[in-house]
């Protein structure tokens, strides 16, 4: 297919030199450059084929070299933007030698480009956040070069986030041909902070003791509503043993939130009273007896106050215990429970660790050296 485009073109070109004037040398080979003609102007990118031909002067030497810049039928370079120059060099048998030299143009008619790297199209931002423009322009290789980048703010300029809504950044790029180009990135300033909690009370660790009233005591705030956000809590449990306190918070964006404190409901324990002490102390008793282990807690709660009652050697660093055959009662005088607790006669010469639990969680101890 090549082969027969350079006969068509070396066809053509023969019939132009026959009606051509004559060159100042007639005996000299003549080049006829027909593509590209002197003084032609191209758009860059454009695809213009090479095409030339060289042929015998008056002396009617044949022609041994015709060489262009490119082969015949190849492409001109039209990817730079400027001044071109394209030569044909003819030689023939005798030695005489022609030159033919064309310039043509190529114009910049690809409009620049521009990129956006910060703010990202379609990215949501936090309200406040720190965002600063980022963009740059290209003309491309070869073109004609930027002589223009423009912005909706500068490169490197802090973008408002201080409120909420979708926005637009925009860069305008020209080049040096004046062909602009325009890119956009359309981004969100979004509320993604969820509200603050605070609770006052029951506050962490706190306990409190059984039919001691408690007050909750809390509150909610967000940076975008402020004190206007949903601020909902669980009731409080009052009943003994350890319980969670949870408030919940959602915003206007969705956002949402949760705070929790645990605290505890305890029996008011103040101690064994006579013959037992709480440790570290310890007291001495004949191993065989029954033991009374008297405590208060401050009112009749009823008899099943004790959750469990064991023993274990003293100063062991292990749970295990086994335990305490005992049976516990209420007297309302001198507002005391007791606890009976029967002891092994074999336990004499050595030292035991009473643990009692209280249905509130709390485990109360003493030692006791039998003797």
């Amino acid at each position: 297919m090549r082969t027969l485009l350079h006969l068509v073109l070396i066809v053509a070109l023969a019939a132009l030199v026959a009606a051509a004037p004559a060159t100042a040398e007639p005996e000299d080979p003549k080049v006829e450059l027909a593509s590209p003609a002197d003084g032609d102007g191209f758009y860059q990118g454009q695809q213009v084929q090479a095409a030339y031909g060289c042929f015998p002067g008056t002396l009617g030497w044949p022609v041994v070299t015709c060489a262009g810049d490119l082969p015949i039928g190849d492409y001109l370079d039209t990817n730079t933007v400027g001044m071109h120059t394209f030569r044909v060099h003819a030689v023939d048998y005798a030695g005489a030698e022609t030159i033919v030299t064309h310039t043509y143009s190529v114009f910049d008619v690809i409009p620049p480009t521009a990129t956006i790297t910060t703010p990202v199209a379609g990215a949501d931002y936090p309200l406040g956040a720190q965002l600063y423009a980022s963009y740059s322009c290209d003309d491309g290789p070869g073109g004609s070069g930027i002589i223009g980048c423009i912005g909706t703010y500068p490169n490197g300029y802090p973008l408002p986030t201080d409120r909420l809504g979708t926005f637009t950044f925009t860069v305008d790029a020209f080049d040096g041909a004046l062909n602009h180009g325009t890119t956009t990135a359309t981004y969100r300033v979004v509320d993604s902070t969820p509200p603050e909690i605070t609770i006052l009370a029951p506050a962490e660790g706190t306990q409190y003791l059984i039919g001691e009233p408690i007050i909750a005591s809390y509150f909610c705030h967000d940076n975008v509503d402020g004190s206007r956000v949903s601020c909902r809590a669980t009731p409080v449990d009052t009943t003994l043993g350890t319980h969670t306190f949870r408030v919940d918070s959602a915003d206007s964006s969705g956002n949402a939130a949760s705070a929790s404190s645990s605290y505890s409901v305890r029996y008011e324990f103040d101690g064994f009273y006579s013959p037992l002490v709480t440790e570290p102390a310890a007291v001495t008793l004949r191993a065989g007896d029954t033991v009374p282990a008297k405590f208060s807690l401050h009112g009749d709660h009823g008899l099943d106050v004790l959750a469990r009652a064991a023993w274990r050697p003293c100063f062991v660093s292990t749970n295990d215990s086994s335990t305490a055959v005992g049976s516990l009662t209420y007297n309302g005088g001198p507002d005391r429970y007791t606890f009976m607790w029967a002891t092994d006669r074999a336990w004499a010469g050595s030292c035991k660790e009473l643990l009692m639990t209280l249905r509130d969680g709390t485990t109360h101890r003493s030692h006791v050296n039998f003797r």
